[in-house]
């Protein structure tokens, strides 16, 4: 197959034009194989840079592959994997050559958004989640639970004693207490279980779909494992909890108030405690 320049010149515009649709680097990949394969007889196509791999749908694997680097102005992007049903013929690797210099700046575009989007929502000192991202998921629960009859719970998570480390130690330390904590939060996530960095050191979690006894065991088997936690442990740190559930009539600094008035209970009480809101019931 052979290719005259203005119709490779036609196939490039075209491919342009819709590569302006997105910003989502999976869609742009999907709409660049769409493109090749009117050319190329392409199965499978991935991306692949330092931190991820993406990748179109699936299908039969092809006979040959092709890899190659898709770079912009001396800056390497990643690899692309073109899984083919044949070899390409000097006209097709040309074409390719042409399509995917047209691919390079809207995917380094979409994948600069995806970072500014993903430090957006994500605390930089922990790697959790932020508050921005917690309010954007409580919204979701919250419409979920109108129209599914879906419950959910909030708990508020606060360090006691961690003003304490930052006023003796530092606050790098105390960053190093924060991220330490996070970690030993992360190994409580789940599809059921989101955890965010709220502020400071106060964390939220919002759990899906949960009675009040599986939240008091929730809750209990973290401050367990903070008390286990040997990092945690030689600061005489504990955690206090305060849970409350969703209701109907609720927004999310109602609930909040009622989870962050449960949290004081809890302190209360002489810290290291879980207390549940009056509302979190079966």
């Amino acid at each position: 197959m052979r290719f005259k320049p203005k119709a490779a010149d036609k196939a490039c515009i075209d491919l342009a034009n819709k590569l302006q649709s997105s910003l989502d680097p999976e869609v742009l990949l999907a709409i660049f194989k769409q493109s090749l394969s009117e050319y190329i007889p392409i199965c499978n196509l991935a991306f692949q840079t330092e931190n991820c791999i993406f990748t179109t749908e699936m299908l039969a694997p092809g006979n040959t592959s092709l890899q190659f680097d898709l770079s912009d102005d001396g800056y390497t992007l990643g690899q692309l994997e073109c899984d083919l049903e044949q070899s390409l013929t000097i006209a097709q690797q040309t074409l390719l050559t042409l399509l995917s210099k047209v691919l390079v700046y809207p995917l380094r575009n979409a994948l600069e958004y995806q970072k500014v989007k993903l430090l957006a929502f994500q605390d930089s000192l922990t790697g959790l989640a932020n508050r921005n991202q917690f309010e954007h998921c409580y919204q979701q629960l919250a419409v979920s639970s109108y129209k599914k009859q879906v419950n959910f719970s909030l708990l508020i998570i606060d360090l006691d004693g961690f003003k304490r480390v930052n006023d003796k130690h530092g606050h790098q330390t105390g960053d190093l207490v924060l991220a330490n904590f996070a970690q030993l939060l992360l190994q409580f996530s789940s599809e059921r279980a989101q955890i965010f960095r709220f502020a400071g050191d106060e964390f939220t979690i919002l759990i899906n779909d949960a009675d009040k006894h599986f939240i008091s065991c929730f809750a209990q088997e973290i401050k367990h494992a903070v008390a286990r936690n040997s990092s945690l442990a030689k600061f005489k740190l504990s955690c206090s909890i305060g849970s409350a559930k969703f209701q109907s009539h609720d927004t999310l600094d109602s609930l909040f108030a009622r989870a962050d008035k449960a949290l004081y209970r809890a302190k209360g009480k002489g810290r290291n405690c879980v207390e549940l809101a009056p509302c979190t019931e079966l």
